[in-house]
């Protein structure tokens, strides 16, 4: 009886240790899964954030070239209609002075064509400055836009890799306390064998060892 308790000690003190470590690995087997959940849902939210700003760059970037042309070209078609009038305007304002100037009548009417002339100039150069401004700016933002979509694809790309490896790991932990819960299940079985046939064992003892009352 007394050896029979002592190994029923024993057994009782081991499936104990066995519970407790099948409930800690359960524990920590679920944390994992919630983590590896946590992580797969933020690589999800982290794909579908960059999908969208893709497209707003598409769209940023199409904008842009389709701007920057028109700049452009109202640019160039400005400087052309400045070189043209100006051109225009000197040979007139040229000829004005040469005709009064033969017919003995005071040059001032070339001088004033003259002037109108520049005013006109004036404003064409205006606006081409104001066209090659714009696109300056239009470039400007451009480059900027671009930069920060570089940035966020990169730093993407960086969070990712490490949330996978992260996933990875914590997969292969998942794995082993699998294996460790499959150890301890075999462990809970024979110890639990073991323990009801002790058991067993002191419930034959007792009718033997008992006194009985006369």
């Amino acid at each position: 009886t007394s050896e029979s308790k002592a190994k029923q000690a024993d057994l009782t003190g081991k499936l104990d240790k066995t519970n407790a470590r099948t409930e800690q690995a359960e524990a920590d087997k679920a944390k994992l899964n919630e983590d590896i959940k946590t992580l797969e849902g933020e690589m999800a939210d982290m794909d579908a954030g960059q999908a969208e700003a893709t497209k707003v760059r598409q769209a940023e970037h199409a904008d842009y070239l389709k701007a920057s042309k028109d700049f452009k070209d109202s640019a160039t078609a400005v400087a052309k209609a400045t070189e043209v009038l100006s051109n225009y305007y000197s040979s007139a304002s040229l000829l004005q002075t040469k005709s009064t100037t033969r017919v003995g009548q005071a040059p001032e009417l070339g001088g004033a064509k003259g002037d109108v002339g520049s005013t006109i100039v004036s404003v064409l150069e205006v606006a081409e400055s104001d066209f090659t401004q714009l696109l300056a700016e239009a470039e400007a933002a451009e480059s900027e836009a671009a930069s920060a979509f570089d940035k966020l694809v990169q730093d993407n790309f960086v969070s990712k890799a490490m949330k996978t490896a992260d996933v990875k790991g914590k997969t292969s932990e998942v794995k082993s306390l699998e294996v460790a819960l499959g150890n301890y299940k075999e462990d809970k079985e024979t110890t639990g064998d073991e323990l009801d046939a002790v058991l067993s064992y002191l419930d034959k003892l007792k009718p033997q060892c008992e006194t009985k009352v006369m």
